[in-house]
């Protein structure tokens, strides 16, 4: 069974590709926040009136150029009535293509969560963004909104410790707009 569903609030994930990379001021193209979702999933299961949704199975958002692909989708509330959404996969991906840009952000994670009320977004569990060559991986990778702060992490615990990864490719360092 395949559901689509036109989502009432796009601003959402449009938000959540917008953040991903905090130096870039134009993310996504500027009609990515007018165009409605639609996600596709083999289930859903929606809760009233708490406004619990789910989806599970092969789970397909689409906005604009926005595209975020999971195992399972859930859109929650917290108590004061501010989304959560969560993506999660083996792995959870979404990729972009910025307005100023043909090459595609693509970011992957276990788990890649928007808190509307903390302003963040976190991407939970072998963490990856990757634009042009260049590559951030860490355990999670944390965008705080307000501050336009990335937080990379890596695990020290555990049997593997995990540490940050950046790689940058030549050609980026040498067309830096900031240097003329």
């Amino acid at each position: 069974m395949n559901f689509k569903i036109q989502h009432t609030n796009p601003a959402l994930f449009t938000l959540l590709a917008l953040m991903l990379l905090a130096g870039n001021t134009a993310i996504s193209h500027a009609n990515d926040a007018d165009q409605p979702i639609e996600i596709s999933a083999d289930q859903v299961t929606r809760e009233e009136p708490s406004g619990l949704t789910t989806y599970r199975g092969s789970v397909e958002l689409r906005q604009g150029s926005l595209e975020i692909n999971s195992d399972s989708l859930v859109f929650s509330f917290d108590d004061k009535g501010a989304s959560i959404i969560t993506a999660k996969g083996k792995p959870a991906t979404l990729k972009q293509t910025p307005a100023n840009s043909t090459t595609p952000i693509n970011a992957e994670a276990s788990a890649i969560e928007y808190q509307e009320t903390r302003d963040r977004i976190r991407l939970i569990g072998n963490a990856r963004i990757l634009q042009d060559g260049a590559v951030i991986e860490g355990s999670t990778i944390e965008y705080i909104v307000s501050s336009q702060r990335v937080i990379a992490a890596g695990s020290p615990s555990g049997n593997k410790p995990q540490r940050v990864k950046v790689t940058i490719p030549p050609n980026s360092l040498r067309e830096s707009p900031d240097r003329d």
